[in-house]
């Protein structure tokens, strides 16, 4: 089955700019939708408060189609999308991003999420700004720590703290961590992190065949309070 799954926002983009970018990409994809979902929880939640949207999880089955706009109709939280992706993948659920003209399924590399994540970060930081400092729309400022960002995030990866990489690479610790934080950083390396034990997880359900119980989808009793359906 092929679902596609609309966020009901109070701005940009609208339910309807969304549907209309969705059949545009279902057209250019040859995907015949079966079913349109709107979905209206918070996305700034944490998904165990969304139990609308883990309704909705629930009711999907393997090897369903997910199409959305753009990923925050998941969730605007970078390591609360990997939980998602963790738990629609491992059940062969592919999403197609209509916005970022994107696939991923089971065969999607953790870097190439990645990636995808790391992107969806940094609009999540620029939007933050805009609502704290009033800054008019548009990319993040350039820095000059964007060229050590490659090494920074794999020192990151090894646990080496944020004064050790600074003294590593011989800059300032107050500055680095200011980056470090308004990049999210962190966040992207927890996001890999887990992206990668998945990833061999998964490789070990495939040779045993025993199928993954997603968190996510526990709680079978919950009704899904906050999808509705769209005649």
């Amino acid at each position: 089955m092929t679902i596609t799954l609309l966020k009901n926002k109070i701005d940009d983009p609208t339910i309807t700019v969304q549907q209309k970018h969705i059949l545009k990409y279902a057209h250019q994809h040859n995907l015949l939708i079966d079913t349109t979902e709107i979905e209206n929880s918070d996305p700034s939640l944490e998904l165990e408060e969304r139990k609308e949207f883990k309704g909705f999880l629930r009711s999907l089955e393997e090897n369903d189609n997910i199409i959305i706009y753009d990923l925050f109709t998941f969730s605007e939280n970078v390591e609360e999308l990997v939980k998602v992706f963790e738990c629609l993948l491992t059940r062969s659920i592919t999403v197609y991003i209509a916005n970022t003209n994107t696939i991923l399924n089971t065969n999607t590399k953790p870097i190439v999420l990645l990636e995808l994540l790391s992107k969806q970060q940094d609009i999540t930081n620029n939007m933050d700004i805009e609502k704290t400092q009033g800054r008019p729309k548009g990319r993040m400022s350039k820095s000059k720590f964007d060229i050590y960002r490659p090494q920074v995030i794999e020192f990151l990866e090894r646990g080496m703290s944020v004064s050790t990489i600074a003294k590593e690479l011989a800059v300032s610790r107050t500055s680095l961590k200011d980056y470090v934080n308004s990049r999210g950083l962190k966040d992207l390396v927890r996001a890999k992190l887990s992206l990668l034990k998945s990833n061999k997880k998964e490789i070990i359900i495939k040779k045993d065949r025993t199928p993954k119980e997603c968190s996510l989808i526990k709680d079978p009793d919950t009704k899904p309070e906050g999808i509705t359906h769209e005649l």
